[in-house]
Formats: structure tokens, C-alpha cells, sequence
């Protein structure tokens, strides 16, 4: 998006720069996500107008259906409501912008340009796609407007590809929106960049806080995106016949780690024809796609089916020249890495190549333990192929949190994303607990 930027918005120069009277209060409803990891939705109002930031789904899909839109005046009107300026998505994750099928269409909807690609296509495969016509898209540090609001868009490391946070002022009051963010993956350069140079003169922090647990004591640390390349090259070299990868595509940072630990193995990457879609998505040349060397595409009954119910055959001829068949999957499976699903199951056991093959589970364990995971876990068992768990999770963990807290160095933390909420005063000061519908001053 070309956004109108403010022509009187600097560079600061000071922690805290002089800024105009305000005129108007500038209110704050968080209307979920105060007690619960996703379901984010956040209204901002001033000067009689209101923005909203992200409009996400429950954790649990299976209750997307039933999920009634957040109370937010324009969002179902027949006809443009003026005071309701957009939807900003931080970034393409379900519980982040999963309600925005119900939003009227001519609503306004604001998104990374890359984000907003990886969604377009992924609703040719999937409900976690969204084919919207996007109103702009944001660029890393370039604050626009939008009425009484300037917004800067920061470039976050998440495991969502083109993720963000906000900063938002209006009024002479600033908010900054941490969005889903972490220190450990492989855009962390960009998180030590916040730390280095974070929004300045920051009145109330909504920081996101997933791994703030019941559990947690302020020294929890996890593996990082660097940490699972390395324990999956070790799989993959200890694997006799095909590794079996199960994580989701538009998992770019995923993608590349298990690439990468594909090329140091000596073996070759099988992707199916979604995620070579989402990798050529991302329109970046460093990100593994279906041509280069070492990659190969299988299509699945059902990718197969969609594309010729949908007609859609410029998609298998655009992979043609990579694709591999199973009687190839068979030959070679000591050589392969195959990006697997559940879907697949019974035909690839139909292809014969799951000999001295094994699986490695490469997303949120906790999946595991749903009716889906529990099947998976019983299907690959009975066939005697083990599975290991390779992971690092999207946000970070706590001591990066703490130290993006204190870069900031807000007046007020407002805590978010999280189903401890409670807690975040153990670990940080100036904590301000706020619950779903409450209206406050920002």
C-alpha cells in the first residue's frame, strides 16, 4: 500500500518528546483477549472515530463457526460507516484475523502486502486461507494515517510470516501493540533491532503473553528455529528409510529449517503442492522453492481433486517439472524428506514406502493430545514407524518478553494473549489488568 503518511511525523529524539495537549480522550476495549491466548480483538477510538486491531478467532476452530463478531459499530453495516477508519491484522494466523469472513465488505482491511499473498492462496487449499480485497499494506517503520490515528507498523519475528506490531498515537497519546512476537527464530535480527531502537514516549503497552503460565517461573527457555535445524539433521541422518515432517506451510521459518536440514543431511525435500504455493507466495528468493535443486512436489489425492474440480490446472503445470510419482517415493525413500499430513495416510501407505520410515512432529505439541493428533499418534504406531518432536514455538519466552518490556518502558502494561494474565506482575511493574468489554482511557 502507498499509505498517506504524516508529513509531520519525525524521527524522535527524546524518551519522551513534548506532544500537543489532548483534546479528546483516546479509549481503549479490548473485547477478547485479555484471559485467553487468541481471539485477539482490540478497538481503539478518538476524535469520534475507531480503528480496530486484529479480529481473530478462539483457539479452538471447531467453535469458529459459532463465534458472533465483537460489538464494534460499523462492522456489519449495510453501507460504509465513516467512523470506523479499518481492520488492521497483525498477521495471518486464525486467532488473528479468523472472524474477518463475517466483516462486511466494505469495511476497510489493512495487512503486511506478503501476509496478505500467503492468505490469498492458501484459501484455494484451506479455511485458514482469506481471498479479501486488502484495503493496504503496511511497511516496517512507515507510520500512516488513518483519520486522528498515526499508525507505525514493526516488523516482528513470529512464526506467522510478515507479522506486526503497532504503534498508535492519537490525541498526544501513544499505545504500542506488541502483536505475536519472539527473540529465537529466524528473523530474530529484527527483534534485537526493536530492542535497540523501540517506539519511544509509550503510554500503555499491550503485550502479548503466551508463555505466562501457572506454571512458569521468569527462567523458562525453549528451543529456537536454529535448534530445530540441528535436531533435525541429526533425525534425518539416523532415519533408514523416508522422514515423515509434520508442520504447517505457511510455517515459512519451518520451511526453511527443515530445507536446510534436508540439503546438510544429503537427502531431498518433498513438498506438496500447498506449500509450494505458500513458499512461492512469500515472492522471495531466498525462501526454498519448488525449482530449486534438492526440492520435489507430490500432490495428494485430495491437492489433485481440488484442482480438477476447481479446473485450476495452471497450478500442477506451474510444478510439473518437479513432480514425483509414487513408484519414485518408493525407490528413493531412504533419500527422501516428505512434508507429511494426516490426509495422506492411507495412500502413502498404499505406495509402499514406509519402510524404516519415521516421523517427526514439527508443531505445537499439544495437538497431540486432540482427537486429530491422537489418531495420527495411533495410525503411526500400529505400523510400527516412531515419531519425535522437533519445535520451537512462535512467541517468545520469557526473558525476551521481559526485555522487550523494558525497551519499551511504558507507563502502564495492559496484559494480553495469555491464560495466566494474573501473573505478569511477578515478572514486570506498572502491570494494569483490563477484562474483555471494558472501555478505558488509553
Amino acid at each position: 500500500m502507498n499509505p498517506r503518511a504524516d508529513a509531520g511525523v519525525r524521527q524522535q529524539t527524546r524518551r519522551r518528546p513534548p506532544l500537543p495537549p489532548t483534546v479528546d480522550p483516546v479509549n481503549c476495549r479490548i473485547h477478547r483477549g485479555t484471559n485467553e491466548i487468541g481471539a485477539t480483538c482490540i478497538e481503539l477510538e478518538a476524535d469520534g472515530s475507531h480503528i480496530v486491531l486484529d479480529l481473530g478467532l478462539p483457539l479452538s476452530m471447531a467453535a469458529g463457526p459459532g463465534v458472533p463478531l465483537p460489538r464494534v459499530e460499523g462492522i456489519l453495516a449495510r453501507k460504509p460507516d465513516p467512523t470506523l477508519l479499518g481492520v488492521l491484522v497483525s498477521h495471518p494466523h486464525p486467532d488473528h484475523f479468523g472472524l474477518l469472513p463475517q466483516v462486511a465488505d466494505h469495511v476497510p482491511v489493512y495487512i503486511g502486502a506478503t501476509a496478505g499473498r500467503i492468505l490469498r492462496e492458501a484459501a484455494f487449499f484451506s479455511p485458514m486461507g482469506l481471498d479479501i480485497e486488502w484495503a493496504g499494506h503496511f511497511e516496517h517503520r512507515k507510520p500512516f494515517r488513518l483519520g486522528p490515528f498515526t499508525i507505525t507498523p514493526y516488523l516482528n519475528d513470529h512464526s506467522g510470516f510478515d507479522a506486526y506490531g503497532f504503534l498508535v498515537e492519537a490525541g498526544g497519546r501513544r499505545l504500542y501493540y506488541s502483536g505475536d512476537f519472539r527473540g529465537h527464530g529466524r528473523k530474530k535480527a529484527i527483534f534485537h533491532q526493536l530492542l535497540r531502537k523501540p517506539p519511544e514516549g509509550v503510554h500503555v503497552l499491550l503485550l502479548e503473553g503466551t508463555h505466562i503460565r501457572d506454571e512458569a517461573d521468569g527462567t523458562e527457555q525453549g528451543p529456537s528455529e536454529m535448534d530445530v535445524e540441528a535436531d533435525l539433521i541429526d533425525t534425518f541422518r539416523d532415519t533408514e528409510g523416508m522422514a515423515l515432517v509434520i508442520f504447517s506451510a505457511q510455517n515459512i521459518d519451518r520451511l526453511v529449517s527443515v530445507y536446510r536440514a534436508v540439503i546438510q543431511s544429503g537427502r531431498d525435500m518433498v513438498i506438496d503442492l500447498y506449500a509450494a504455493t505458500m513458499a512461492r507466495a512469500t515472492g522471495r528468493d531466498t525462501i526454498p522453492q519448488a525449482e530449486w535443486d534438492r526440492v520435489r512436489v507430490y500432490l495428494p489425492r485430495a491437492q489433485r481433486a481440488r484442482v480438477i474440480r476447481e479446473r485450476a490446472f495452471e497450478r500442477t503445470s506451474a510444478v510439473r517439472p518437479q513432480r514425483i510419482f509414487p513408484e519414485e517415493l518408493v525407490a528413493r525413500r531412504s533419500e527422501l524428506v516428505m512434508l507429511f499430513r494426516a490426509s495422506m495416510c492411507r495412500e502413502i501407505e498404499a505406495a509402499g514406502c514406509l519402510d524404516g520410515a519415521k516421523a517427526v512432529w514439527s508443531l505445537w505439541p499439544g495437538y497431540l493430545q486432540e482427537p486429530s493428533g491422537e489418531r495420527l499418534q495411533r495410525w503411526l504406531h500400529d505400523r510400527g514407524i516412531p515419531m519425535v518432536v522437533h519445535h520451537s514455538s512462535g512467541h517468545a519466552y520469557i526473558p525476551d518478553w521481559v526485555r522487550l518490556a523494558e525497551a519499551v518502558s511504558p507507563d502502564r502494561i495492559v496484559p494480553l494473549h495469555s491464560t495466566a494474565a494474573d501473573r505478569f506482575d511477578e515478572f514486570l511493574p506498572r502491570v494494569e489488568r483490563r477484562q474483555d468489554q471494558e472501555l478505558w482511557k488509553v
